[in-house]
């Protein structure tokens, strides 16, 4: 007899995906298992992190606490010392993940493909890294699983490239990655009765970004495909609910919403025809900027920093004029106008301590702007002003084009305040909820004393803009 081994508590997270979207998918019979599901315990809004980047989100969602207290702001950062870029991982995050916390409380711990997980950090279970991992044999711990891995040919993520080329074949990439993933995951359900089983589908973000204004404009050939996409995902759910006695403790969400793109925006070509970047005589990658001239420069998406003396390695701003900068850079970001429509692309430029604070600094807002410029540790790598777009304007870099507003394959963008959650049997914030609101309620859940610097249960992270 075959012995059915369940978690203790599950989630299954789908990045990408808006509420509204997934409401009109149950509502079209696409998705009937969420709705399903949804029918039961209900579907609610749930808001990301600014800006809205999914290693940022899915940071938030592992540590329960803000940027300036787990250090990922983006998947670029300035490296230290110069002007050359460096890629975040989990080996920048400073704080423990909610893996490791669980595992110190004995609890035996699953996840798969979750965002900004790689390098997988040892814990009591399985850890197999996300999208960002370079192989199998370097995504998995312990790294004997990815023997297992090898044999299913799994995938650690569809072909983005290939989408720009051939959108069907994208989406047979995208199959493949899925009933991969899928065939990964009931297999592990199989081994033993995991505390905390965590899958990510990351799949939808990708036919978002690729196929969402055809979905939209019911384009003949894509629109129907779209649509076959999630009916695998729902499938999938409703595998998993069928394995799952009704009182288990379930999470299902995404990270963040989408959008059609109206422009991408390549926003270091703005400050440069404003004056404040000077690219470098020879542009090699985004940040190739020459410091003795740039007063400003940017990294994606919307992240502005101001090139101090003193804590820039070429800083040319002299400390007493920090706030000015940051005043005249926020105004020419809000003076941005979309030169076909005459429309603003900014809606707000955010100051880092608006949104971020470190450990026993909730106050930080009070602190005068050069206190807060010149604060070290993972606070001191945040931006300076976060520029918010409104809904269609995706913001790049483009430092080394001529053009500033372009539109290219991309057909979506992430968007803050629409993805969604669905529990059951998990107790949730129940007015104003967030993703970084997400680590306390499974800690408690499962037995598990959350930290005391972990942020605030209904306190939010970031704030509604």
């Amino acid at each position: 007899m075959t012995i059915r081994h369940n978690p203790k508590f599950m989630v299954l997270s789908i990045d990408g995906v808006p509420i509204g979207l997934l409401r009109q998918l149950m509502g079209e019979g696409v998705m009937p298992n969420m709705a399903a599901l949804a029918g039961q315990v209900g579907t609610r809004q749930m808001r990301s992190v600014q800006p809205t980047v999914s290693c940022v989100a899915w940071a938030g969602y592992m540590t329960g606490k803000n940027p300036g207290k787990h250090g990922i702001y983006g998947f670029i950062d300035r490296r230290e010392g110069g002007y050359d870029l460096k890629f975040p991982n989990s080996l920048t995050m400073a704080t423990e993940n909610i893996w490791e916390l669980l595992s110190q409380a004995n609890k035996r711990v699953f996840g798969m493909n979750v965002p900004g997980s790689f390098p997988p950090r040892q814990v009591n279970g399985i850890l197999i890294g996300g999208f960002l991992s370079p192989s199998l044999e370097k995504a998995a711990w312990p790294a004997g699983e990815s023997n297992y891995l090898k044999s299913i040919d799994y995938r650690l993520d569809s072909d983005a490239q290939l989408a720009r080329r051939d959108k069907q074949a994208m989406l047979g990439d995208l199959d493949i990655t899925l009933a991969r993933r899928m065939e990964a995951m009931f297999h592990y359900m199989d081994t033993e009765d995991w505390d905390f089983f965590h899958t990510h589908i990351m799949g939808s973000d990708r036919i978002n970004h690729f196929l969402l204004q055809k979905f939209e404009q019911e384009d003949p050939e894509f629109a129907p495909a779209f649509r076959a996409y999630y009916r695998k995902i729902d499938e999938a759910v409703g595998k998993m609910l069928d394995r799952l006695p009704d009182d288990t403790p379930l999470l299902i969400f995404s990270d963040h919403g989408f959008c059609p793109i109206k422009q991408e925006v390549q926003l270091s070509r703005y400050l440069v025809e404003k004056g404040w970047t000077v690219p470098a005589e020879s542009v090699r990658h985004p940040l190739s900027i020459d410091p003795a001239k740039s007063r400003a420069y940017c990294l994606i998406p919307g992240r502005g920093y101001v090139n101090l003396k003193g804590r820039e390695p070429g800083g040319i701003v002299p400390p007493e004029e920090y706030q000015q900068v940051r005043q005249q850079l926020s105004r020419d970001l809000l003076d941005m106008r979309d030169p076909n429509t005459n429309e603003k692309v900014i809606r707000k430029v955010l100051m880092r301590e608006e949104i971020y604070w470190p450990s026993g600094c909730r106050g930080i807002q009070k602190m005068e702007p050069l206190e807060v410029a010149r604060q070290e540790g993972t606070f001191g790598k945040a931006a300076d002003v976060i520029a918010i777009p409104y809904d269609g304007y995706d913001l790049k870099l483009g430092l080394a084009g001529k053009t500033l507003f372009q539109k290219t394959e991309l057909e979506g963008m992430h968007t803050y305040n629409d993805a969604f959650m669905i529990a059951r049997g998990v107790e949730l914030p129940k007015d104003d909820l967030e993703i970084s609101m997400l680590a306390r309620p499974i800690l408690e859940k499962l037995g598990v004393e959350p930290p005391t610097d972990m942020d605030g249960i209904g306190e939010a992270i970031t704030p509604d803009v």
